[in-house]
């Protein structure tokens, strides 16, 4: 390890949590660490003498030097690997959810987190007196901008008008004198009455409305349309953003071409380098025009299958035995039900049919028709960069197609180790009601809700094919592919069974784990914090070990 002089080290200072230790932290140098990281791989030093021999110039970074040593070390390197060491924070705040599941699912190098519908109620209206949803600027200049605002404002007035009745639905049902929480942390739930101090009395009070709260946030969201305004935080490496940007540019959501646009004039102003090759994929753009007209094609007389909801996908097993009937040889039967699950993916998002129906047709298609689906899928590839899509994952030892809600769907989308593979959001295959809105007599009005959105989408789906799934609700029903292996399935399945968790997760998670457990037992029986049992309150233990945490921080402060 190299030793500084005094004049050295106070100069690191500003840049390095120690110019002796060799372990430090790195600090203040954002836009200019990837760089310096890289550079120091083929330097005899380390990174402090590799910023102070080549990024400081007369006691300051010289920003100008490092901007062109930068791009020095971007043409050495290559700005792939390098873009993986430099990181940023971005904020997209007041955009649809619509439009977050286009920032989220990029999966690699990004960690997002999004305003929760679970703690937030969207019963209010901005300062112009507007209730929190976007207003796509093409949809508003059409004849159909009476429609949008009067569907969503109906629907917004409905959900902030049950905001109130539902939580007293809940109190009803448990009400605060009969709730037990263990407020103390002392392995035992106590009753308010039984409580003496008061701040004890003051958590319990506060644990109980929060749970009340969170109670009626998991109900009402399911009426929440995809146009509705939230906020997602980003910290990502420079290669994550510049995928991202690439893929907003390359989206036919108006909506998320402008976020690709914004994201990449604000990242300008801290990584330009890393960023700059962000463009509009003309490759990838091309992709879903064939693909959609040759699913129209080959699917036009289908109809949906919607009788099963979690459904894990078999191996192809009764085709093999057929097949073996007829002679043919193990290896060749097993490469074909291979492909044709890899072209079943292919097509899978230009549908709205199962991944089984799909591929119940893939099987008959002529190898002509085959190579017709590979062929627009993979397009033209004029360089290595023009990488095809997801459907080239196919294959994990787990495939589930699910048809769960769209609330669902968002929670488990979140988990970055899947295979992931989505169709078009829309609320025409159905919509998941909770239980406690029919119990508390608000069936109807969530019908009613649903009906709309339903018609507001097939009224803008020929003139706005992207903007119609703003209308597509919480509660709609969505279809989607998650592949996994075991060890995520470890993960996935444990976190989101645990009492916590929303139920319509909860209940996916517990199915995927039944359907595993009949496929090998021994690796069901490994997953052993599964939990199979049902929680009507969710968040109250989980609230409660909170105020032991705060009220602990507090004598720790005081």
């Amino acid at each position: 390890m190299s030793k500084f002089t005094p004049e050295e080290c106070k100069l690191l200072e500003k840049y390095v949590s120690s110019a002796t230790d060799d372990v430090f932290a790195v600090t203040g140098l954002t836009g200019l660490t990837g760089a310096i990281y890289a550079r120091y791989s083929r330097a005899p030093g380390g990174f402090r003498e590799t910023l102070l021999k080549e990024f400081i110039n007369e006691g300051t970074v010289d920003a100008q030097r490092a901007q062109n040593l930068i791009e020095r070390v971007l043409i050495a390197f290559g700005d792939d690997s390098v873009g993986e060491l430099e990181g940023a924070h971005i904020s997209f705040e007041g955009i649809s959810m619509l439009a977050t599941k286009e920032l989220e699912d990029r999966r690699i190098g990004g960690s997002p987190i999004e305003q929760s519908t679970r703690y937030v109620f969207y019963d209010r209206r901005d300062n112009d007196g507007n209730w929190l949803y976007v207003r796509p600027e093409d949809v508003m200049t059409s004849s159909h901008a009476t429609a949008y605002i009067e569907t969503m404002d109906f629907i917004f007035s409905t959900y902030a008008e049950l905001a109130e009745p539902m939580q007293e639905y809940y109190r009803g049902i448990k009400p605060i004198e009969q709730a037990e929480y263990d407020i103390n942390g002392d392995g035992r739930k106590e009753r308010l009455a039984e409580l003496t101090d008061t701040g004890e009395i003051k958590a319990f009070r506060q644990t109980y409305k929060n749970d009340i709260r969170t109670k009626a946030c998991d109900t009402l969201r399911y009426l929440l349309p995809l146009a509705t305004k939230t906020n997602v935080g980003l910290f990502g490496n420079g290669r994550f953003f510049q995928g991202l940007i690439s893929h907003c540019l390359t989206s036919d959501l108006p909506e998320a071409q402008l976020l690709g646009n914004k994201a990449h004039a604000a990242l300008d102003q801290i990584m330009p380098c890393y960023v700059r090759r962000a463009k509009r994929n003309e490759y990838l753009a091309a992709v879903p025009i064939r693909m959609d007209q040759l699913a129209k094609k080959l699917f036009a007389e289908q109809q949906p299958d919607l009788s099963i909801n979690i459904n894990l996908i078999d191996r192809g097993e009764q085709q093999i035995a057929l097949r073996l009937m007829q002679g043919e040889s193990v290896q060749d039967i097993m490469q074909d039900e291979a492909d044709v699950l890899t072209l079943s993916h292919m097509l899978y998002p230009y549908t709205n049919l199962s991944l089984d129906q799909i591929r119940n047709q893939v099987r008959n298609l002529s190898s002509i028709e085959r190579e017709e689906v590979i062929s627009a899928y993979v397009g033209e590839r004029k360089t290595r960069r023009d990488r095809p899509g997801r459907a080239f994952e196919a294959g994990y030892p787990y495939t589930f197609d699910l048809l769960t809600d769209w609330g669902t769907y968002k929670d488990l989308q979140r988990h970055r180790m899947t295979t992931q593979i989505r169709q078009k959001f829309s609320p025409l295959l159905g919509f998941s009601m909770p239980a406690d809105l029919v119990t508390a007599g608000f069936a109807n009005r969530a019908n009613e809700c649903h009906r709309r959105s339903v018609a507001l989408y097939e009224l803008l789906h020929t003139d706005f094919p992207e903007e119609a799934s703003y209308a597509t609700l919480h509660g709609s029903k969505v279809r989607w592919v998650m592949g996994l292996n075991d060890r995520e399935a470890f993960h996935l399945i444990e976190l989101r069974t645990t009492p916590q968790g929303h139920t319509s997760y909860r209940k996916v998670g517990q199915a995927m784990h039944r359907a595993i457990a009949e496929r090998s037992p021994w690796r069901a029986a490994a997953m052993s914090f599964v939990d199979h049992n049902d929680y009507l309150w969710a968040r109250g233990d989980s609230e409660a070990r909170q105020r032991v945490r705060e009220r602990e921080l507090e004598k720790q402060t005081n």
